[in-house]
Order: structure tokens, then sequence, then C-alpha cells
């Protein structure tokens, strides 16, 4: 039975390009980490409620549509935050900080 060559990639070509995926991965991921940290936490102030404001506690400093049209016009693309999205990380953020 003859193999396919066409059908499997050289394994040196494989292991090189898995290995500078890896390193760009790490780069990427190195590089977005404190941006992503300020962001998260940016948003979860936002969504928190104004102090000393009687009767607001269940009210946001900024409304999760007003985050939705900021993270948009913010995003190169235009797409920005959904607002399930928006609504998804603070609430996995407040968990978190409720945890510590």
């Amino acid at each position: 039975m003859t193999s396919n060559p066409g059908r499997l990639p050289p394994t040196d070509q494989r292991v090189a390009a898995q290995e500078a995926l890896r390193k760009a991965a790490v780069a990427y991921y190195k590089a977005i980490e404190g941006p992503t940290r300020q962001f998260q936490e940016a948003l979860l102030a936002a969504s928190g409620s104004p102090v000393d404001v009687p009767g607001s506690e269940k009210k946001s400093l900024v409304t999760l549509r007003q985050m939705v049209e900021i993270t948009k016009q913010a995003d190169p693309s235009g797409e920005g935050f959904t607002l399930y999205t928006i609504r998804k990380v603070v609430s996995e953020l407040a968990g978190k900080s409720a945890e510590e």
C-alpha cells in the first residue's frame, strides 16, 4: 500500500509551525493579560452601584446598553461586546470578587 504524500505534512514543517504558533500564542496572551484585567475591572466598576446614593443598590453607574455602545465605539471592527457578553463577564467577575 502506498501512502499519499499530500495527506500529512512533513514532520519537520509541522513541528516548526506548531512551535511558532506556541511562541506567538504565549506572547499574545502575555501582551493582553494586563489590558484584559484593566478592562474587566472597568466593566465591574461601571456595573457597580453608586456610592452613598440612597435607593440605588440595584442601579449601575453605567447602563448595560451604554456599556455595549462604548465597547462598539472602541472596537475597530465596530462589533464590541453584546449585552449577553457584558452580563456574563460582570457576573463571573462579581462571583470571583465575592469569593476573595
